[in-house]
């Protein structure tokens, strides 16, 4: 009896220890962001310099740090960052200083 006991208890901590693991990882990255739909601004910068998938990650972390920017995907394929943001927080040149920084060579598309 005394086992079944040890066994149902550990099998109880296990249990409660992956629920939390899992949900306390998934919030980690996640940032609420309050904007007025007018003032959403949706531009397309080229972008020389990304060679793989990698490169394509940095760059969106990097400008995902910018105040007001609401969202970014960068292509390496495509040779593109496309920007969502807040045109009252940030402008495309701060967001070009950022891709400059970043290694990269914006460019007008």
């Amino acid at each position: 009896m005394k086992i079944k006991n040890i066994l149902v208890v550990l099998l109880a901590i296990i249990n409660v220890s992956t629920i939390t693991s899992c949900s306390s990882s998934n919030k980690k990255n996640e940032k609420v962001i309050i904007v007025k739909k007018s003032d959403i601004v949706r531009k397309s910068i080229g972008v020389n310099g990304m060679t793989c998938v990698g490169c394509e990650v940095t760059l969106e972390e990097n400008i995902s740090k910018i105040e007001g920017v609401v969202s970014v995907e960068a292509s390496h394929t495509e040779k593109e960052a496309i920007i969502e943001f807040d045109s009252t927080k940030t402008n495309i040149n701060t967001i070009t200083k950022t891709i400059k920084e970043s290694g990269y060579k914006p460019f007008n598309k």
